[in-house]
């Protein structure tokens, strides 16, 4: 498979060159919006050695009348160049849009996180490249046309002054890559801390049942910590960049002023030194400090946002699915797993392995944060893993057609989405031929039939809004024992239910034929389990209740043996 990242810029490439007329277009109103930057040079030299100097106003005035009809023309056509940029960017957003929008949308439903994701950043490079083509052009024609009219005006000064400009270009072309590498740094330490300080917010409960108060704490300061130094890194970098802008657009009027005794000896006139110091310091100064900040503004932001893009994109697709996917039992084989949200941040799950027997029951434990979540998400099959392998059934469940993997495995997250309908379309959401005995079973077994009942049975309407979170997690609970799967995972779904409801609830999945895996908020839900999987940030146990009594002290803090 070609590297994600490449078939992200191609995209970019070839959207921008479906519109080559309009570049075309572009490029002519930039020629007369340089104008000024080619003329204005020649003209005030004009003005000063055939008008002031010569004790003729008029002349001069007239020569300065020329500035005045540059600057005019320059205005009119930036005036025109907005609209063909705006025809230029705009398909290019659609166009990326359509690519990353159409993997965010898979079979299974939409992700609306990932649509928002998705979109945000295809918002971002379309600013970043708007900001570039503009930026880019104006340096670019900014460049030719003050070299045009200071090689025109003296072409001595041009091989005095233009060295240094060169210099700062290379210095700074060097720098990029360490400007990139540092901006994506600063990015994923902005991200560790949000996950970590979010993962503390909401998971408080846990921290203190198991006794993660001082080791939560270290965690979030350690990622401060990264914060700063990538912080501290980032601006070390922009300064070196701001040194190098002010070289480039200092140093030539400096070698100028330098050597003007020497060119006035030469026969260098006194209005052409001036013509020379009006192209320096109006055209080309500002031509210098624009390439640097937007190429390390725009051009970062581009660089990171289609990374991140490109990344998001080879996730989607290895989502795509294997039609001759089948599973073979309901067994589960993880082995040495690893995972993590993106290439520039540390695993949440690092060499995880463990194995849970046909119609087995496993409790996976572990403070807030710490990835059992995310190994819910996997072993369902909605993520790819990054190291290792997962096998249900024999197969990859990532590998599974999202239409296949809905009858086979089923994950039940913490807030369970209830949609506007009759109670009877969300029960069967999963299993549409499900018959009115198998609704009523479903619901008696899980402790769901009073709620049920009070809403005006199955074919009642329901309002999502007027549920309670528990009220939504006993529809979810119930929706997940009426599909037809076999392999469940329930994320947390019952932690807005009371210990008995929450008991009543997995004692029903474990009765039913199957896999069960819980996700467990309690203490309680690993005494029912036949295996345990304990999560604690630094290494994985595994084992029963007996076996983790005498290997976890964590684990005994948590059940209190």
């Amino acid at each position: 498979m070609p590297d994600e990242n490449v078939v992200s810029w191609r995209l970019i490439h070839r959207s921008l060159l479906r519109r080559r007329r309009s570049l075309i277009v572009l490029a002519g109103w930039s020629v007369l919006e340089a104008a000024p930057a080619m003329t204005t040079g020649v003209l005030m030299a004009k003005a000063i050695d055939e008008g002031f100097l010569r004790g003729s106003v008029s002349t001069g005035l007239w020569w300065l009348s020329g500035m005045l009809l540059a600057y005019a023309i320059g205005a009119v056509a930036s005036r025109f160049t907005s609209p063909v940029v705006g025809a230029i960017v705009e398909p290019l957003r659609d166009d990326l849009l359509r690519a990353v929008v159409t993997g965010v949308v898979r079979g299974d439903g939409v992700d609306d996180a990932a649509v928002s994701r998705a979109t945000s950043q295809v918002e971002s490079v379309r600013k970043a490249v708007s900001s570039l083509l503009n930026g880019l052009r104006r340096f670019v024609f900014t460049i030719v046309a003050a070299v045009a009219g200071l090689s025109a005006l003296a072409p001595e000064i041009v091989w005095l002054t233009l060295p240094p400009v060169l210099v700062a270009a290379l210095l700074f072309a060097g720098l990029l890559r360490q400007l990139v590498n540092r901006q994506r740094a600063a990015i994923a330490a902005n991200e560790r801390v949000a996950g970590e300080v979010g993962g503390a917010l909401a998971g408080h409960r846990d921290i203190a049942a198991f006794g993660r108060q001082d080791a939560v704490v270290g965690a979030v300061t350690t990622a401060m910590a990264g914060e700063r130094s990538a912080q501290q890194h980032l601006a070390h970098a922009t300064a070196t960049r701001s040194v190098i802008t002010t070289l480039g657009g200092q140093l030539p009027l400096l070698c100028l002023l330098f050597a003007a005794p020497w060119l006035v000896s030469n026969g260098t006139t006194v209005g052409v030194l001036v013509g020379a110091a009006t192209y320096l310091s109006t055209h080309l100064e500002p031509a210098m400090r624009m390439l640097t900040e937007v190429i390390g503004g725009a051009g970062l932001q581009l660089a990171v946002t289609v990374r991140r893009l490109a990344e998001a994109g080879a996730a989607r697709r290895e989502l795509s699915g294997d039609p001759a996917a089948v599973l073979h039992g309901t067994d589960i084989r993880v082995e040495n797993l690893t995972f993590a949200y993106g290439t520039q941040v540390e695993p949440v799950l690092r060499d995880l392995s463990f194995t849970v027997e046909e119609d087995g029951h496993l409790a996976i434990v572990g403070p807030s944060g710490i990835g059992k979540s995310t190994l819910a998400m996997l072993l369902a099959g909605l993520a790819v893993p990054d190291g290792g392998r997962i096998r249900v059934g024999g197969t990859a469940p990532d590998r599974l057609p999202s239409d296949r993997r809905r009858e086979h495995i089923v994950l039940v997250p913490q807030e369970s989405y209830v949609f506007s309908g009759t109670v009877g379309e969300n029960l069967r959401y999963l299993a549409p031929d499900a018959s009115e005995e198998e609704l009523d079973h479903a619901v008696r077994e899980v402790g769901a039939d009073v709620l049920v009942t009070g809403l005006g049975g199955p074919a009642a309407a329901v309002d999502p809004a007027r549920l309670s979170a528990g009220e939504k997690q006993l529809i979810g609970l119930a929706r997940a024992y009426v599909s037809r799967a076999r392999v469940v995972i329930l994320d947390e779904a019952s932690c807005h239910l009371d210990p008995v409801a929450e008991a009543r609830a997995e004692l029903a999945f474990r009765a039913r034929p199957g896999t069960l895996i819980v996700i467990a908020h309690r203490a309680s839900s690993a005494l029912r389990a036949d295996r345990i999987l304990l999560l604690d940030g630094t290494r994985a146990c595994f084992g029963d209740h007996r076996e983790l009594l005498g290997s976890s002290h964590l684990y005994a803090e948590l059940v209190g043996g």
